[in-house]
Protein backbone atom coordinates (compact mmCIF):
# COMPACT_ATOMS: atom_id res chain seq x y z
CA UNK A 1 0.00 0.00 0.00
CA UNK A 2 1.28 3.50 -0.95
CA UNK A 3 1.82 5.64 2.16
CA UNK A 4 0.97 9.51 1.52
CA UNK A 5 3.51 11.25 3.42
CA UNK A 6 2.41 14.78 4.48
CA UNK A 7 5.25 17.34 4.70
CA UNK A 8 4.51 20.81 6.96
CA UNK A 9 5.36 23.87 6.55
CA UNK A 10 4.33 26.32 9.18
CA UNK A 11 4.65 29.91 8.68
CA UNK A 12 3.32 32.03 11.98
CA UNK A 13 2.53 35.00 12.19
CA UNK A 14 1.10 36.66 15.37
CA UNK A 15 -0.58 40.22 14.93
CA UNK A 16 -0.44 42.16 17.91
CA UNK A 17 -4.19 44.92 18.24
CA UNK A 18 -1.49 47.50 19.77
CA UNK A 19 -0.68 48.67 16.59
CA UNK A 20 -1.91 49.14 12.93
CA UNK A 21 0.29 47.92 9.99
CA UNK A 22 -1.90 48.05 6.47
CA UNK A 23 0.29 45.85 4.78
CA UNK A 24 3.31 43.57 5.56
CA UNK A 25 5.43 41.25 2.96
CA UNK A 26 8.31 39.25 3.45
CA UNK A 27 10.63 38.45 0.36
CA UNK A 28 13.59 36.58 2.33
CA UNK A 29 15.88 38.99 1.33
CA UNK A 30 17.61 38.91 4.59
CA UNK A 31 17.21 34.95 5.06
CA UNK A 32 21.04 34.78 4.81
CA UNK A 33 21.23 30.93 4.14
CA UNK A 34 23.46 29.42 1.60
CA UNK A 35 24.36 25.75 0.78
CA UNK A 36 23.30 22.44 0.60
CA UNK A 37 22.09 21.48 4.71
CA UNK A 38 18.66 22.38 6.21
CA UNK A 39 19.62 24.30 9.24
CA UNK A 40 17.48 26.09 12.60
CA UNK A 41 17.99 29.89 12.91
CA UNK A 42 16.21 32.96 12.71
CA UNK A 43 16.68 36.37 11.03
CA UNK A 44 14.90 39.93 10.58
CA UNK A 45 13.19 40.32 7.93
CA UNK A 46 12.18 43.23 5.54
CA UNK A 47 9.51 44.61 7.95
CA UNK A 48 11.86 44.65 11.00
CA UNK A 49 9.78 41.13 11.71
CA UNK A 50 12.13 38.15 13.59
CA UNK A 51 11.52 35.02 11.79
CA UNK A 52 12.47 31.83 12.90
CA UNK A 53 12.96 28.70 10.92
CA UNK A 54 13.33 25.00 11.64
CA UNK A 55 14.87 22.38 8.88
CA UNK A 56 14.88 24.69 5.90
CA UNK A 57 17.14 25.94 3.28
CA UNK A 58 17.48 28.60 0.76
CA UNK A 59 16.12 28.33 -2.58
CA UNK A 60 18.42 26.98 -4.54
CA UNK A 61 19.58 29.52 -6.56
CA UNK A 62 16.49 29.24 -8.95
CA UNK A 63 18.23 25.71 -10.25
CA UNK A 64 15.06 24.94 -12.02
CA UNK A 65 15.28 28.53 -13.69
CA UNK A 66 11.40 29.21 -12.42
CA UNK A 67 12.22 32.66 -12.61
CA UNK A 68 12.35 32.94 -8.43
CA UNK A 69 13.56 37.00 -8.22
CA UNK A 70 16.22 36.91 -5.49
CA UNK A 71 15.25 34.93 -2.40
CA UNK A 72 13.24 32.69 -1.02
CA UNK A 73 12.84 29.59 1.65
CA UNK A 74 12.84 25.52 1.13
CA UNK A 75 11.29 23.66 3.19
CA UNK A 76 11.93 19.73 3.77
CA UNK A 77 9.67 17.07 5.29
CA UNK A 78 7.22 16.48 8.02
CA UNK A 79 9.42 14.10 9.83
CA UNK A 80 12.26 16.70 10.31
CA UNK A 81 9.54 19.43 11.77
CA UNK A 82 10.49 21.79 8.89
CA UNK A 83 8.77 25.12 10.07
CA UNK A 84 9.01 28.56 9.74
CA UNK A 85 7.26 31.13 12.33
CA UNK A 86 7.18 35.07 13.08
CA UNK A 87 5.52 37.56 14.78
CA UNK A 88 4.22 41.08 13.61
CA UNK A 89 2.76 44.05 15.04
CA UNK A 90 -0.73 44.47 12.71
CA UNK A 91 -4.71 44.59 13.41
CA UNK A 92 -5.82 41.43 12.40
CA UNK A 93 -5.54 40.06 8.57
CA UNK A 94 -7.58 41.06 5.30
CA UNK A 95 -6.01 38.83 2.58
CA UNK A 96 -2.71 36.43 2.22
CA UNK A 97 -0.82 35.96 -0.70
CA UNK A 98 2.56 34.13 -2.03
CA UNK A 99 4.34 32.73 -4.58
CA UNK A 100 5.01 28.95 -4.60
CA UNK A 101 8.03 27.03 -6.50
CA UNK A 102 9.17 23.72 -6.98
CA UNK A 103 12.21 22.46 -4.84
CA UNK A 104 14.40 20.54 -6.89
CA UNK A 105 13.78 18.35 -9.92
CA UNK A 106 12.04 14.72 -8.43
CA UNK A 107 8.56 13.82 -8.97
CA UNK A 108 4.79 14.63 -7.66
CA UNK A 109 2.56 17.36 -6.77
CA UNK A 110 3.35 20.10 -4.53
CA UNK A 111 0.52 21.99 -2.70
CA UNK A 112 0.08 24.19 0.61
CA UNK A 113 -2.75 24.86 2.51
CA UNK A 114 -3.87 28.46 3.98
CA UNK A 115 -4.97 28.45 7.50
CA UNK A 116 -5.86 31.44 9.90
CA UNK A 117 -6.54 31.12 13.43
CA UNK A 118 -7.22 27.42 12.81
CA UNK A 119 -9.36 27.37 9.92
CA UNK A 120 -9.08 26.57 6.39
CA UNK A 121 -8.95 29.13 3.34
CA UNK A 122 -8.15 27.09 1.34
CA UNK A 123 -5.79 25.48 -1.07
CA UNK A 124 -3.24 25.90 -3.69
CA UNK A 125 -3.41 23.94 -6.95
CA UNK A 126 -1.81 20.78 -6.96
CA UNK A 127 1.69 21.61 -9.40
CA UNK A 128 4.81 19.51 -10.88
CA UNK A 129 6.37 21.75 -13.36
CA UNK A 130 9.21 24.71 -13.02
CA UNK A 131 6.60 27.86 -13.39
CA UNK A 132 5.71 30.31 -10.84
CA UNK A 133 2.06 29.64 -8.64
CA UNK A 134 0.58 32.36 -6.69
CA UNK A 135 -1.97 31.48 -4.09
CA UNK A 136 -3.96 34.43 -2.59
CA UNK A 137 -6.53 34.42 -0.38
CA UNK A 138 -8.83 37.35 0.57
CA UNK A 139 -11.78 38.67 2.44
CA UNK A 140 -10.10 36.55 5.22
CA UNK A 141 -10.67 39.41 7.69
CA UNK A 142 -10.07 38.03 11.27
CA UNK A 143 -9.08 41.28 13.71
CA UNK A 144 -6.97 40.77 16.48
CA UNK A 145 -4.43 38.55 17.25
CA UNK A 146 -3.97 35.95 14.64
CA UNK A 147 -1.87 33.06 13.44
CA UNK A 148 -1.45 32.56 9.59
CA UNK A 149 -0.63 28.99 8.76
CA UNK A 150 0.70 27.40 5.42
CA UNK A 151 0.66 23.84 5.47
CA UNK A 152 2.40 21.94 2.30
CA UNK A 153 0.51 19.16 1.89
CA UNK A 154 2.46 17.29 -0.28
CA UNK A 155 5.82 14.65 0.61
CA UNK A 156 7.88 16.95 -1.78
CA UNK A 157 10.25 20.70 -1.54
CA UNK A 158 8.13 23.43 -2.12
CA UNK A 159 9.83 26.86 -2.07
CA UNK A 160 7.89 29.86 -0.58
CA UNK A 161 8.04 33.76 -1.59
CA UNK A 162 7.07 37.02 -1.78
CA UNK A 163 4.34 36.34 1.49
CA UNK A 164 2.11 39.31 1.36
CA UNK A 165 -1.03 40.18 3.79
CA UNK A 166 -3.03 42.98 4.72
CA UNK A 167 -4.75 44.09 7.51
CA UNK A 168 -7.91 43.37 8.51
CA UNK A 169 -10.31 45.16 6.16
CA UNK A 170 -7.93 46.01 3.92
CA UNK A 171 -7.36 44.94 0.61
CA UNK A 172 -3.48 43.90 -0.83
CA UNK A 173 -1.59 46.55 -2.34
CA UNK A 174 -1.82 46.06 -6.36
CA UNK A 175 2.05 46.97 -7.10
CA UNK A 176 3.17 44.59 -4.28
CA UNK A 177 1.41 41.09 -5.98
CA UNK A 178 -0.20 40.58 -9.10
CA UNK A 179 -3.27 37.94 -8.77
CA UNK A 180 -6.36 36.98 -10.97
CA UNK A 181 -9.44 39.30 -9.75
CA UNK A 182 -12.95 37.59 -9.14
CA UNK A 183 -16.12 39.07 -8.64
CA UNK A 184 -19.09 37.16 -7.42
CA UNK A 185 -22.92 38.92 -8.13
CA UNK A 186 -25.54 38.76 -6.58
CA UNK A 187 -24.15 38.56 -2.97
CA UNK A 188 -26.23 37.51 -1.31
CA UNK A 189 -28.26 35.63 -4.33
CA UNK A 190 -31.68 34.63 -3.88
CA UNK A 191 -31.95 32.98 -7.04
CA UNK A 192 -30.34 29.74 -6.94
CA UNK A 193 -26.90 31.19 -9.24
CA UNK A 194 -24.20 33.90 -9.66
CA UNK A 195 -22.26 35.05 -11.76
CA UNK A 196 -18.29 34.66 -10.94
CA UNK A 197 -16.22 37.30 -13.20
CA UNK A 198 -13.25 37.34 -13.56
CA UNK A 199 -10.31 39.00 -15.85
CA UNK A 200 -9.79 35.79 -18.02
CA UNK A 201 -11.78 34.00 -20.27
CA UNK A 202 -10.40 30.97 -18.89
CA UNK A 203 -12.01 28.00 -17.07
CA UNK A 204 -12.54 28.70 -13.57
CA UNK A 205 -12.24 25.75 -10.88
CA UNK A 206 -14.88 26.34 -7.78
CA UNK A 207 -14.69 24.36 -4.60
CA UNK A 208 -17.48 25.50 -2.28
CA UNK A 209 -17.30 24.58 1.81
CA UNK A 210 -19.51 25.03 4.85
CA UNK A 211 -19.11 26.94 7.90
CA UNK A 212 -18.01 23.87 9.22
CA UNK A 213 -15.24 23.21 6.72
CA UNK A 214 -17.71 20.25 4.93
CA UNK A 215 -16.97 20.48 0.82
CA UNK A 216 -20.50 21.11 -0.58
CA UNK A 217 -19.36 22.15 -4.23
CA UNK A 218 -16.82 21.21 -6.57
CA UNK A 219 -16.94 22.27 -10.78
CA UNK A 220 -14.87 23.29 -13.31
CA UNK A 221 -16.85 26.19 -14.93
CA UNK A 222 -16.45 27.34 -18.80
CA UNK A 223 -19.03 30.15 -18.76
CA UNK A 224 -19.27 32.34 -15.42
CA UNK A 225 -22.70 31.49 -14.20
CA UNK A 226 -22.44 29.27 -11.12
CA UNK A 227 -25.32 27.13 -10.08
CA UNK A 228 -26.48 27.06 -6.38
CA UNK A 229 -29.90 25.91 -6.28
CA UNK A 230 -28.52 22.86 -4.40
CA UNK A 231 -27.31 24.83 -1.73
CA UNK A 232 -29.21 25.42 1.78
CA UNK A 233 -29.57 28.87 2.80
CA UNK A 234 -26.18 29.78 4.62
CA UNK A 235 -23.28 31.21 4.31
CA UNK A 236 -20.64 29.65 2.50
CA UNK A 237 -16.42 30.21 1.50
CA UNK A 238 -15.43 29.73 -2.17
CA UNK A 239 -12.27 28.33 -3.41
CA UNK A 240 -11.42 29.75 -6.78
CA UNK A 241 -8.63 29.17 -8.98
CA UNK A 242 -8.13 29.87 -12.40
CA UNK A 243 -4.22 29.95 -14.65
CA UNK A 244 -2.42 28.46 -11.42
CA UNK A 245 -4.05 31.20 -9.53
CA UNK A 246 -6.13 30.49 -6.14
CA UNK A 247 -8.13 32.86 -4.47
CA UNK A 248 -11.57 32.86 -1.90
CA UNK A 249 -14.06 34.45 -1.33
CA UNK A 250 -17.62 34.09 0.88
CA UNK A 251 -20.95 33.54 -0.29
CA UNK A 252 -24.28 34.58 1.13
CA UNK A 253 -27.26 32.07 0.31
CA UNK A 254 -30.75 32.76 1.00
Amino acid sequence: MKKLYTLLFTLTIMMSANSVLAQGMETFTNLGLSGTSYVDGSFVGDDAVTWNYIQCRDENGDNNNSGIDGKGIMLRRISDNSAISAQSGANGVGAVTFKLYKGFTGGGDRQVELFVNGTSYGTSTPFDDFTEHVFTATGIDVTGDVVIEIKNITSKQVIVDDVTWSASGQALSTDRFEATEFAIFPNPTTQGFVTIKTASSQPTTVVAFDVLGKQVLNTVLKTNRLDVSDLNAGVYILQLTQNGSTTTKKLVVQ
